[in-house]
């Protein structure tokens, strides 16, 4: 039976987003106040004329884009027909019936007979909630997007078709032990009850999703792992600079680092614009205080969110944390006896091998509304071959993710671990993603461990559970992780070009200094990255512009969204990276004439450059240039420049439609190297603060639905956007029931 309740009740109202009925509507109420005031003041027959006229331009709209109205009315009738209810359902290979409660932010709480049947009943909720969500990422992992999004689809379809995810899942599910095929096996079922009902995009784009598989998870294994470890332009910047350079000059330059040598001006050339300052990595910042786990992953921006809070209860047990779409892990959680979180480990994981023969495959990429697409892939063995020969030589890419153990999911067994020794030896017979794991119990027993299929570096084949560094109950009762190298690299070098760390040393610091507030802590805005370069332009401005000079000098240290001074400072760092570090690879450009440096360390040779004594490696007067073009276009506030929003995909198809789809943006504290990491299209994509004993509380910067009329779909990002909204309520908005169904 179906029901209505507040948790499920359509928001039709949102549908005044389109730009139709926006019109439409300003139109009408523009013509009937109009009516009515010259039915007061004038003739008998002007209201009918007002009313005559509008109509007459509305006609004259609607005819003129007749088009998009008529895709808008499309849209209309798909999210219409595709509300979500709350009515008890049938679901497939359910053991016995599971109890589903709704909460008022959106999370349905499972209660199940067994863990198998939770997770089935997941994989229902995760379906009616993220269904679209789902398919798309197996489809961009797949290369069979163009399928149903067209044309414009076919270069995404043949980056990811030269990557060979879809072989590399069909292997990697060959070789899963039971446990974890079984809960992908159970999750599929909970899925395919849920997709029985098209998401509101499938009904938009007119197509029907295939059934899910326990392949189509690993896709989702695989994507995610690719998002956080694929590192090919980092590898070949590092080829170009090791051949361009002098072994010493190539160390100052790269990753882990070097003094300045000597007779680097000789290496200043023309090079212009060859330096990226703060790309987007994926990352996260975890700190464990044993009591408390609190963890933010850092992930790109996009509607629905890349994460999904999951509440699972079985006989004894209950599982409270984030989960990616596509995937029954909960990768940040709690259990009741243990939490646990994660950060990306920055792992070492890729390499570009030279290539002698190749072997060439042909494939099809079907395309919605067009001719199928011939898609062209050379391999050597298992290896992709990368289309870009590299300083004139084919290269094939070498990464742990092809080797079916970075699938194995054995991470999952965490959420049964009841104590941090448990969680360990989880870890140390787990292969899969290269991650930091931070773990705590309720007996006050906490674990720092990098995890994962991590290859041996010096030497062949991958590292095994016990030589994975790690540490336990460390003395001060503190464990950081923020990206990162909180691990020595002796004997073995474990990470690649890592976070320079301010974010880890602040959270510290903050600790040390007895912060308890971990929800405010994961909000702290203060910039330390930035003090040298205030420095330096207090300097150079001394004398020349005083008033900015005084701007920079009281800045507070923070990327608050009122500070003009720190939006200074960020367009200064990029100004003197590209100016005073781009001459030196003009070498570079020259064997490879799509180098970019984009590394992480820049902050480390730019200011060597910078506090050089010798006028070759500086040129004199060049700083103050740089300065000057900091400021030339005036000074925003950082929020003027820091505007986050949320965008969905579809956008890209129906740009019209995206007040509708998506979260407007607007300004935002935050910076890639403070806590609180929020730039436009990357953020934290979820907060957690969660213990041992089962307390959680979790933030999402939109909602857990997908579907752009439900009450749940944009509700959380208030909180998320503002630490001093109040937390959405966690009592039962309705409850339905899942039972078992026959098999088709």
């Amino acid at each position: 039976m179906v029901t209505s309740c507040s948790a499920h009740r359509p928001r039709y109202g949102r549908l005044w987003r389109l730009p139709t009925a926006r019109v439409v509507g300003a139109v009408v109420a523009a013509a009937l106040a109009l009516a009515v005031l010259a039915g007061l003041l004038a003739a008998l027959w002007t209201p009918f004329l007002v009313v005559a006229l509008a109509t007459g331009a509305l006609v004259g709209y609607l005819r003129r884009n007749r088009a998009r109205v008529a895709v808008e009315v499309r849209m209309a009738r798909a999210l219409v027909a595709s509300r979500a209810d709350c009515g008890d359902a049938s679901l497939p290979g359910l053991e016995a019936e599971a109890r589903a409660e709704v909460q008022r932010d959106g999370v349905t709480r499972i209660e199940a007979t067994s863990w198998l049947d939770a997770v089935r009943a997941l994989g229902f909720a995760m379906g009616r909630d993220r269904g679209f969500h789902l398919d798309l990422m197996r489809r961009t992992a797949a290369g069979r997007l163009a399928e149903v999004w067209g044309r414009t689809a076919v270069p995404v379809d043949e980056h990811y078709r030269r990557l060979g995810f879809g072989g590399a899942a069909k292997t990697a599910a060959k070789e899963l032990e039971a446990p974890e095929r079984d809960l992908l096996t159970a999750f599929a079922d909970g899925v395919n009850a849920a997709l029985t009902r098209r998401p509101f995009e499938s009904r938009f784009l007119s197509y029907r999703p295939r059934p899910w598989t326990v392949e189509d998870s690993l896709l989702i294994v695989l994507s995610t792992f690719h998002g956080l470890s694929w590192n090919e332009q980092d590898k070949r910047a590092e080829a170009v600079v090791r051949r361009a350079f002098p072994e010493d000059v190539a160390r100052f330059f790269l990753p882990g680092g070097g003094d300045v040598p000597e007779g680097l001006a000789r290496f200043r050339g023309a090079g212009e614009d060859l330096v990226t300052v703060d790309k987007a990595v994926a990352g996260s910042n975890c700190w464990a205080t044993g009591d408390r786990l609190a963890c933010d992953p850092h992930l790109p921006l996009t509607m629905p969110n890349l994460l999904y809070e999951v509440d699972l209860a079985w006989p004894g047990r209950r599982v409270r944390g984030l989960a990616v779409p596509g995937l029954p892990v909960v990768l940040t959680g709690t259990n009741g006896h243990i939490a646990w979180g994660i950060t990306n480990l920055s792992a070492d994981v890729l390499d570009l091998v030279p290539v002698d023969g190749t072997e060439e495959r042909v494939g099809r990429i079907r395309v919605r509304g067009g001719q199928e697409v011939e898609c062209r892939t050379s391999w050597t063995g298992s290896l992709p071959v990368s289309p870009r020969p590299l300083m004139g030589e084919r290269v094939a890419m070498r990464w742990t993710g092809y080797d079916p153990r970075a699938c194995d999911l054995k991470l999952q067994r965490l959420a049964h671990a009841v104590s941090v020794e448990e969680g360990v030896k989880v870890l140390e017979e787990a292969e899969g993603i290269a991650l930091n794991v931070l773990m705590t119990d309720s007996a006050g027993h906490m674990a720092h461990l990098a995890t994962g299929l991590l290859p041996r570096r010096p030497g062949e084949g991958h590292l095994s559970g016990p030589q994975r560094p790690r540490s336990v109950d460390p003395p001060d009762g503190v464990l950081v992780s923020a990206n990162d190298t909180a691990f020595p690299e002796e004997p073995f070098r474990i990470g690649y070009d890592s976070d320079p760390g301010f974010r880890a040393r602040r959270i510290r610091h903050l600790l040390a200094e007895g912060a308890e507030d971990m929800h405010a802590l994961q909000h702290d805005t203060a910039a330390e990255l930035y003090e040298p370069y205030r420095e330096i332009a207090v300097r150079a401005l001394a004398g020349r512009d005083d008033r900015t000079a005084a701007l920079l000098t009281a800045w507070d240290g923070t990327s608050g969204v009122d500070s003009r001074a720190f939006a200074v400072l960020v367009r200064l760092r990029e100004v003197l990276a590209r100016r005073l570090l781009s001459p030196f690879f003009a070498s570079c450009q020259e064997l490879e004439p799509g180098f970019r440096y984009a590394f992480r360390c820049v902050d480390r040779p730019l200011l060597a450059v910078l506090r050089s004594d010798d006028s070759s490696v500086l040129p004199p007067g060049l700083v103050e240039e740089c300065v000057d073009e900091a400021v030339a276009g005036g000074l925003p506030t950082w929020g003027e420049v820091n505007r986050v929003g949320l965008d969905h995909p579809l956008a890209a198809l129906v740009p019209w439609a995206a007040p509708l789809l998506g979260i407007a943006a607007t300004p935002q504290p935050g910076a890639l190297h403070t806590v609180r990491t929020c730039v436009p299209g990357f953020a934290a994509a979820g907060r957690a603060v969660v213990s041992p004993d089962g307390d959680a509380c979790f933030e999402l910067p939109g909602g857990q639905s997908g579907h752009p009329l439900s009450v749940h779909f944009a509700d959380r990002h208030e909180r998320w956007s503002n630490p001093a909204a109040a937390a959405r309520p966690r009592d039962t908005a309705c409850t339905f029931v899942l039972r078992p169904g026959e098999r088709k």
